[in-house]
């Protein structure tokens, strides 16, 4: 595995260096997107206080959802 990644991202830096933008469906890779941010949302903590995700802006956050249907 690691060496098929290894040649389709040769692969990528020649058909970048010839001018032409690499083709990933061919390669068979998915092209890296940066991280998106999370949309606005708001629970219920155990003591029933809403918490909205923005009162955590800008520190760690540790998000864990689970059901059991």
């Amino acid at each position: 595995m690691r060496s098929l990644l290894v040649a389709a991202a040769a692969v990528a830096l020649v058909a970048t260096a010839a001018g032409a933008a690499p083709d990933f469906a061919a390669l068979k890779v998915q092209p890296y997107e940066p991280p998106k941010a999370a949309p606005e949302f708001s629970l219920p903590d155990l003591d029933g206080k809403t918490v909205r995700l923005a009162d955590f802006r800008g520190k760690a956050l540790l998000l864990f959802f689970w059901a059991t249907w």
